[in-house]
């Protein structure tokens, strides 16, 4: 079934009678809720075909040069676009303490859809629950990934948000948060929904499903005077098959590390921000990566696998002057290949590439809660040919120059 804006309004309708109905029946307790979003309108060009998503709106880089009996590139040819699906509405609930706890509920969607096929549908972006003590917090429902942090989300009019440099999913989880004088210590489980794997039966979530372990994240923030910074670890096993082709019953697996390390600095007007990755299989996350076979036994054909590896480090500067604020994002990531020697399929986004940079400055306008952006985005990837180990050589750059510009007005 698709959601559409009307199961939305049926929601918050629901939403708002349930409330009203706390009220008349415990008048001493006290809820508010709350609506807020944007409505925003993009067009973009580009001087190529791009690797993209949602109909050329969400974009990787360039697709690599396929080239005709005459020599010419199928892919040299430019694209325009406009759209206004990622639009914004959100709704937040705030009620009565439970467990001597501060109450947080929050719903957020867009219309960007589950797929290109269902563009303009309503989606969901994040519901959950937080629960806030004096130190500790819970949450429990959809949220940014913990390797997507909003204080690090870069400023940036694209829809990627600096992917595939920066970390893009939004997965259901169980977050607990224990702050500390200017620390916070960050444990999570999480699943995947919208953003998931590819493996022998595509892009799913049955990968990490049948691992039956969540995907866990450990991380440690400090917080001080106009400096954000922390240091993170990511581990999730994925199962990529239960039974082989020739009918066998296996247990299969591979295991996966990530690391990342981030800071935010910000004084008077100017703010700096700044992530490193090292990344295994993290193509759930829009980002570069994935898996390979490394052994199959040649009776059961049962395989083993090793996850490639990925280096990836963006920084994103921003002036603000008021009604003007210009920024700019450096984005930079590397293909190291696998440790093993792949024998087998291989899983994983575009693995042909050697390295990915982009270049993209941007000035915003602001006046009030109208905000008038253009952005220029330059992005190469460098595609050439995988040895055993899957790093590429022999590669050679391809470009593509994107202006994009949007207004977006805020409520």
């Amino acid at each position: 079934m698709r959601f559409s804006f009307r199961h939305l309004l049926l929601i918050l309708s629901v939403t708002v009678a349930a409330l009203r109905t706390g009220f008349a029946q415990e008048k001493t307790d006290s809820y508010n809720l709350s609506f807020s979003g944007f409505i925003r309108a993009d067009a973009i060009f580009d001087s190529r075909q791009v690797v993209e998503a949602r109909e050329g709106f969400l974009l990787f880089y360039p697709k690599k040069p396929v080239f005709d009996r005459n020599g010419k590139d199928l892919n040299a040819r430019p694209m325009l676009n406009q759209y206004a699906m990622t639009t914004r509405i959100n709704a937040k609930v705030t009620g009565p303490d439970v467990l001597g706890a501060k109450v947080v509920g929050f719903m957020e969607g867009d219309f960007t859809g589950a797929s290109n096929a269902e563009n303009n549908a309503m989606r969901l972006r994040h519901a959950y629950i937080s629960l806030q003590w004096a130190k500790t917090r819970l949450l429990v429902g959809q949220y940014w990934h913990p390797l997507d942090l909003p204080e690090m989300i870069p400023n940036v009019l694209s829809l990627n948000t600096g992917a595939p440099f920066h970390s893009f999913s939004r997965q259901p989880q169980v977050r607990l948060d224990y702050r500390t004088g200017n620390f916070n210590l960050v444990a999570v489980a999480a699943s995947q929904r919208d953003y998931v794997n590819n493996g022998p039966q595509g892009g799913t979530s049955v990968y990490l499903r049948n691992s039956v372990i969540p995907n866990l994240h450990g991380q440690i923030q400090y917080r001080g005077e106009g400096v954000f910074a922390g240091i993170g670890v990511d581990f999730k096993e994925l199962t990529p098959r239960l039974v082989t082709d020739s009918l066998y019953s296996v247990r299969e697996s591979v295991s996966c590390l990530s690391y990342t390390a981030f800071v935010s600095w910000k004084q008077d007007a100017l703010s700096v921000k700044a992530q490193y990755v090292y990344g295994q299989a993290l193509n759930d996350h829009l980002m570069m990566g994935g898996f390979g076979v490394s052994h199959t036994d040649p009776l059961t054909h049962e395989r083993k696998y090793s996850p490639l590896n990925y280096h990836s480090v963006w920084t994103n500067a921003m002036l603000d002057f008021g009604k003007w604020q210009p920024s700019v994002l450096l984005g930079y990531t590397k293909n190291s290949g696998s440790a093993e020697e792949l024998t087998g399929p291989v899983y994983a986004r575009d693995p042909d590439i050697d390295y990915v940079y982009r270049f993209s400055p941007m000035i915003t306008y602001v006046s009030g809660k109208f905000n008038f952006i253009g952005e220029v985005e330059y992005t190469a990837a460098a595609y050439g040919t995988n040895d055993a180990k899957y790093r590429v050589i022999n590669s050679s750059e391809t470009g593509n120059l994107r202006i994009g510009l949007g207004v977006v007005y805020y409520f």
